[in-house]
C-alpha cells in the first residue's frame, strides 16, 4: 500500500509515526510507535482513536492527549501530513511525548546506553516498565548463550525465562522449575533484589536486579565464583578446626553458627546449640559479666581471663575466650575461639594447695598456719584467738622398728583422727611428728578441744596387721588482752608443750597458768 522508499524513511525516523487511511484505521507503524502504542501486537487494522482519543486534527502540529500500551494518558505533540493516494486520503500521524521533546535525540541516547553497558565487566541487561528487554550487552548474551537467538527489543523477561526452561541447555542448575521461575519473578519484580544461583559448570553468579524510577529494571550478573571458593573454604576450615568455634550475634549474643569442635566440647548436638546464646555456657555468677565485656567491643579481644563454664552434663570447664570482631553489612559479628584451660588450671590449682599444705597429710603446712594466725590475730573481734602446739609421744620408736613407711601411715591417721576431732578448725602439720591447730573461740572450748585430742590417741594405730600405741603432748597457748604476733604465740604454745612432756606426756598444759593441767 506504501511504497518501500516511504516505508524506510518512515521506520528510521526516531519519531513515532503512524499511518492511516481515510476511515481512520492503522495501515502502518514504525518501530517508535510499537514502543509507545502496542510492543508485543500488531498495530494494523486498530482504530487511531484508540490511541489518539481527539482524532480529526488539523494538519499544523497541536497538542493532543494519548493513550500508550499501558494505558496511561499523557499529552503530546501531534503533526499529521496528509495525501491522495488509489484508495483516498491517507494521512501521517507524527507523534512527539511533550516531556521528551527537549530531549536529545532517542536513537543517539540509546547508543550512548548501549555504549556504556558494553564496556562493562559484569553482564548487563535494561528493562522497562513492563519487564520487557530493551538493551544488553556482549557479555549478556556470552553467559546465556542458550536463550541470545531469542533476544530482541519487547521480548519479555519471564518469557525469556520460559524459552530457557524448556531447553537442554539452561546455565542455572534448578530442581523445581516453576517454583524456581515463580520465585525468580518475585524478587526481579522487587526494587532491589539480590539472588546467588550456581551455574551447571560449577560457577555462581549474583544476580542483582533494581527498579529504576520510570518503573523499569536494570539487571546484573556478577561471576562471584572466586568469593563462594573462599568461603567454602573458610567454612572448612571453621568446621575442622579442633579449637570450638562459635559465630554470634553482636547484639542479642545468639550463636548463629558452631563447629564440630564446639558441639563435642559442651555436649549439646548443633541444633540444641544454635537455640542458645553465647553467655548461656557460663557459670550463673558470671554470664552477665561475660556479655557486657563483648557486647560493647569495638576491636578484637585477646582472651586474658579464665572464664568458669559448664557443658550439657554439668561438668564444670576452665575457658580462655578469643574475640573476633566482624562486620556482615551494618550488622555486629562476633567469633569466639575457645580454648580449654581446665587441665592448666587444675594444675595451677594442685600446685597451689602443694606450696601450701602437706604433701604426705593433706594438711595446711607451716607457711599457711602462720598466714592463717596472722590474718586471726589482726581480724580478731573480741573472742579467743588459741594455738594448740602437738608432738606426737613414742613416734620415733616406730620409724626405727617398723620403718618409715609404717611411721608415715600413723602420721596419715593422726591427721584424720585430728580432723575428726577439731571440727571447723585450721589444723596444721609444722613438720615431723609436729601439728598445731588454730582455734577461734573462749578458754573451755579450747580446753575441750584439748582432750578431744589427748583422747583421740587412747585407740591403737592399725598398720600391716600390728596395734601400735602413741600418745600426744599438747601446749596451748592464747592470744592477750594486748595481743601478740604469731610467733610469739606459737612460742608461748610451744614452750608449754614441752612442759608437758616433761610432766609425763600424752597431757596437755596451758602457757598462760603457772600450774599444768593434765587430762
Amino acid at each position: 500500500m506504501l511504497g518501500a522508499e516511504l516505508e524506510a524513511s518512515l521506520e528510521a525516523c526516531p519519531t513515532t509515526a503512524i499511518v492511516v487511511d481515510v476511515t481512520g484505521t492503522i495501515v502502518f507503524a514504525n518501530a517508535a510507535a510499537y514502543r509507545l502504542f502496542r510492543p508485543q501486537r500488531d498495530l494494523c487494522g486498530l482504530p487511531i482513536k484508540q490511541f489518539l482519543p481527539d482524532w480529526s486534527l488539523p494538519a499544523q502540529g497541536t497538542q493532543s492527549r494519548i493513550v500508550d500500551g499501558l494505558g496511561n494518558e499523557k499529552l503530546a505533540h501531534v503533526k499529521i501530513a496528509s495525501w491522495s493516494a488509489v484508495s483516498g486520503t491517507m494521512s501521517t500521524v507524527f507523534v512527539e511525548i511533550e516531556s521528551e521533546r527537549n530531549l536529545p535525540d532517542t536513537s543517539e541516547a540509546e547508543n550512548r546506553l548501549r555504549h556504556i553497558i558494553e564496556i562493562l565487566p559484569q553482564a548487563v541487561c535494561v528493562f522497562d516498565a513492563e519487564d520487557r528487554f530493551v538493551l544488553w550487552n556482549r557479555k549478556y548474551a556470552e553467559l546465556y548463550s542458550d536463550i541470545a537467538a531469542h533476544l530482541q527489543p519487547g521480548v519479555p523477561f519471564e518469557e525469556i525465562l520460559r524459552i530457557s526452561l524448556a531447553g537442554d541447555d539452561m546455565q542455572e542448575l534448578i530442581e523445581d522449575k516453576e517454583t524456581w521461575l515463580r520465585e525468580r519473578m518475585e524478587k526481579f519484580r522487587r526494587p532491589v533484589s539480590q539472588e546467588e544461583q550456581q551455574l551447571r559448570d560449577g560457577r555462581w553468579l549474583r544476580h542483582d536486579d533494581r527498579r529504576t524510577p520510570d518503573g523499569g529494571a536494570i539487571g546484573m550478573r556478577i561471576d562471584i565464583t572466586g568469593l563462594k571458593q573462599r568461603e567454602e573454604w573458610l567454612r572448612q576450615l571453621f568446621d575442622a578446626n579442633p579449637m570450638p568455634m562459635m559465630l554470634c550475634d553482636g547484639e542479642s549474643l545468639a550463636i548463629l553458627q558452631a563447629n564440630q569442635a564446639a558441639c563435642d566440647f559442651y555436649g549439646y548436638d548443633r541444633g540444641e546449640l544454635l537455640s542458645k546464646e553465647a553467655g548461656d555456657m557460663h557459670a550463673q555468677e558470671e554470664a552477665q559479666r561475660f556479655n557486657a565485656a563483648v557486647h560493647d567491643l569495638s576491636k578484637d579481644c585477646d582472651a586474658r581471663t579464665v572464664w568458669r563454664q559448664h557443658a550439657a552434663d554439668g561438668s564444670e570447664r576452665h575457658v580462655l575466650i578469643y574475640v573476633r570482631l566482624l562486620h556482615e553489612g551494618a550488622r555486629r559479628r562476633l567469633l569466639l575461639t575457645i580454648a580449654d584451660v581446665s587441665d592448666r588450671v587444675a594444675a595451677e590449682a594442685e600446685a597451689n594447695r602443694l606450696a601450701h599444705h602437706d604433701v604426705l597429710t593433706g594438711l595446711p603446712n607451716r607457711m599457711q598456719f602462720y598466714k592463717a594466725l596472722s590474718a586471726a590475730l589482726k581480724s580478731n573481734d573480741g573472742e579467743g584467738v588459741f594455738v594448740l602446739c602437738l608432738d606426737l609421744d613414742g613416734f620415733k620408736p616406730v620409724n626405727d622398728t617398723f620403718g618409715h613407711a609404717a611411721g608415715d601411715a600413723v602420721l596419715k591417721m593422726t591427721a584424720d583422727r585430728l580432723r575428726a576431732v577439731g571440727q571447723d578448725h585450721i589444723i596444721a602439720r609444722l613438720g615431723g611428728d609436729e601439728f598445731a591447730i588454730l582455734m577461734i573461740g573462749d578458754h573451755q572450748q579450747a580446753v575441750d578441744l584439748a582432750r578431744r585430742c589427748v583422747a583421740a590417741f587412747d585407740a591403737p594405730f592399725p598398720v600391716r596387721g600390728m596395734a601400735i600405741r602413741i600418745g600426744v603432748s599438747i601446749g596451748l597457748a592464747a592470744s592477750t588482752a594486748g595481743g601478740v604476733d604469731a610467733d610469739k604465740l606459737v612460742q608461748k604454745a610451744d614452750r608449754a608443750l614441752y612442759r608437758a612432756k616433761a610432766k609425763g606426756r600424752n597431757t596437755w598444759t596451758i602457757a598462760s597458768t603457772r600450774r599444768q593441767k593434765t587430762g
